[in-house]
């Protein structure tokens, strides 16, 4: 089990498993990163060159892509006998408009608030609960604050080479401020959804504050535009 944070994050992470974290503080970094995951785990064999220039293209796309929205760690699940795309952890610290209270049912509730009326404006006022939930979000405690999740599977179109990837956001109240975390996981076994929602719950429910998590955002303002 790793145990898992970067300078500027938000929380450091139990990760079931073998993770290979990808550093998001330049493109060289990167792509350094993403060259030495690739050659551990699928080595130098003539037979696997494309398989390697798939891997990094793919590890490079999702750090650029995490890099270009604000994250601030990205970790990629690994397996025995190559790299694994199957999984990769998110984190975010973006900016909402959450109000000026800290207390964290308030700033869970302004957080509602701000994802129902992103996918559905005409939300009447003091619905957004009722909304959030048949929307399919849940919202469960920790001991320093509570966690809003959402779901949502990405089909593909038949004859696809990618599989259905299944996307679950948890959004955490930042202890003593009127901040949020985001911890965004995406999966390519979209077919064990169930399973890896709960895994995913449970990294989040260990996962610990960093000293300085509260300390500032590093994250852009953010309008929500539909789920992260």
């Amino acid at each position: 089990m790793n145990r898992a944070s970067a300078a500027g994050a938000a929380l450091a992470y139990r990760l079931p498993g073998e993770w290979w974290e990808i550093p998001l503080t330049g493109a060289e970094a990167a792509a350094t990163s993403v060259r030495a995951l690739v050659r551990t785990r699928l080595g130098r064999r003539d037979d696997l060159a494309a398989a390697r220039a798939d891997q990094r293209r793919r590890l490079t796309d999702a750090a650029t892509r995490a890099m270009s929205a604000g994250a601030t760690q990205l970790h990629v699940s690994q397996r025995d006998g190559g790299v694994a795309l199957a999984s990769m952890l998110t984190e975010y610290r973006p900016r909402l408009p959450l109000g000026g209270h800290a207390a964290p049912a308030l700033v869970a509730d302004a957080l509602a608030r701000e994802l129902v009326v992103a996918e559905a404006p005409d939300t009447p006022a003091g619905a957004h609960w009722d909304a959030f939930a048949e929307q399919g979000g849940a919202v469960f405690a920790r001991a320093d604050g509570f966690v809003l999740r959402c779901s949502r599977t990405r089909e593909v179109p038949s004859g696809g080479g990618d599989a259905p990837a299944l996307t679950v956001d948890y959004w955490l109240t930042v202890p003593g401020h009127a901040a949020v975390v985001l911890v965004s996981f995406t999966t390519a076994l979209a077919e064990l959804a169930p399973l890896m929602t709960e895994l995913f719950d449970g990294v989040v429910a260990a996962a610990e504050w960093n000293e300085d998590a509260a300390a500032h955002h590093v994250g852009p303002p953010r309008v929500l535009g539909g789920r992260a």
